[in-house]
C-alpha cells in the first residue's frame, strides 16, 4: 500500500467525540438509534439508512450494538476516500455515533471486491467499539501516563486487563512505543502530511509487525486491523510473524472466539 492510500485510509477510520462532517463531504442525513432501532424520519435518505444499519445490526452482537450505538450518521465523498468511522458520543463512552459512506459501503454491489470491502469496513469499526466502550477504557484529564501505567487513549485511560493495554503491553512496550510517541509530538501536533510519512516510515521499517500499513498509525488502529483479520481469516496454526500473533491474540478471549463466530455466520451470506 503505498503512502497516497495510507493518507486515505487514514482519514477513513475512527473519529473520536462527536466526529464532525468535513464541509467536502455530503452529509447525506443523521439517524437515531434506539435499542438498535433506526428511528426513521420523511427525509428522502432513510430507507437507505435503515438498509445500512440493518445490516450492521444483523452481522454483530446485538446486546453490545443495543447497548452502545444511539446515532447512525451517512457521509459521502465518493468512493474510495472516507469509508466509515465510530466515535463517541460522550465523554463517558457509553454512547457512540457510527458514520459510514454508502458509496463504499455497499452491499447491494456486485463487484466481490467492494463486498469485501464493505464487510472489513464494518468488522473494524465494530473492533473500535469493542476495544474503547466503557467497560475497556475510563475517562481521564491525564494527557500522559506515568511508566508502567495503562495506555493513555484519546478516549482515556485503558483498565489494566482491558483488550488494548495487554494488547500494548504485549507488542507495543519498548522503542516501538516510544518511536510511535515521539513522531506524535515531533510532527502530528504540527504538520499532518509529515505526521503521515513518518508514520507510514515506521511501518516500513517494522512491516512484519503490522496486519496492514494503516495499523502502524496507532495502537488503536493496529488493534483494530489485528482484530479484523482475526475474524476474517483462518487461525495461524503456527505464527512466525508478530504480525501473525497479533491475529492471534484474541483467541485468549472466549467472549471473541463467540463473537467471532456470530460474525463469520452473520456475513457469509454475503461472500457467495
Amino acid at each position: 500500500m503505498n503512502v497516497k492510500f495510507f493518507i486515505i485510509f487514514l482519514f477513513g477510520s475512527v473519529f473520536y467525540h462527536n466526529p464532525p462532517v468535513d464541509v467536502e463531504d455530503e452529509n447525506l442525513g443523521m439517524w437515531k438509534i434506539e435499542n438498535g432501532i433506526l428511528i426513521e424520519d420523511k427525509t428522502d435518505k432513510t430507507n437507505l439508512a435503515l438498509s445500512n444499519w440493518n445490516i450492521f445490526y444483523n452481522i454483530f452482537p446485538k446486546r453490545l450494538t443495543q447497548k452502545y450505538i444511539k446515532r447512525l450518521v451517512l457521509i459521502s465523498d465518493g468512493v474510495d476516500e472516507k469509508t466509515g468511522a465510530l466515535g463517541a458520543l460522550n465523554k463517558n463512552n457509553t454512547e457512540w455515533q457510527l458514520v459510514l459512506d454508502p458509496a463504499d459501503v455497499d452491499f447491494s454491489s456486485k463487484n466481490k471486491e467492494r463486498i469485501h470491502q464493505s464487510i472489513y469496513t464494518l468488522v473494524h469499526e465494530f473492533g473500535h467499539l469493542l476495544t474503547l466502550n466503557n467497560t475497556q477504557i475510563k475517562p481521564t484529564i491525564k494527557k500522559e501516563v506515568e511508566r508502567n501505567e495503562p495506555y493513555l487513549t484519546i478516549e482515556g485511560q485503558a483498565l489494566k486487563n482491558s483488550y488494548i493495554n495487554l494488547f500494548v503491553v504485549r507488542f507495543w512496550n519498548g522503542s516501538l512505543l516510544n518511536e510511535w510517541d515521539y513522531i506524535q509530538k515531533k510532527y502530528c501536533f504540527t504538520e499532518q502530511k509529515s505526521c503521515l510519512e513518518k508514520l507510514y516510515g515506521l511501518y516500513e521499517e517494522n512491516y512484519t509487525d503490522f496486519i496492514t500499513d494503516y495499523a502502524a498509525e496507532s495502537p488503536e488502529e493496529d488493534i483494530v486491523e489485528s482484530w479484523t483479520a482475526f475474524v476474517l481469516h483462518e487461525k495461524i496454526r503456527k505464527p512466525e510473524t508478530v504480525a501473525e500473533q497479533k491475529m492471534n491474540f484474541f483467541y485468549q478471549f472466549p467472549e471473541l472466539v463467540t463473537y467471532r463466530k456470530i460474525i463469520r455466520k452473520n456475513i457469509r451470506k454475503y461472500q457467495r
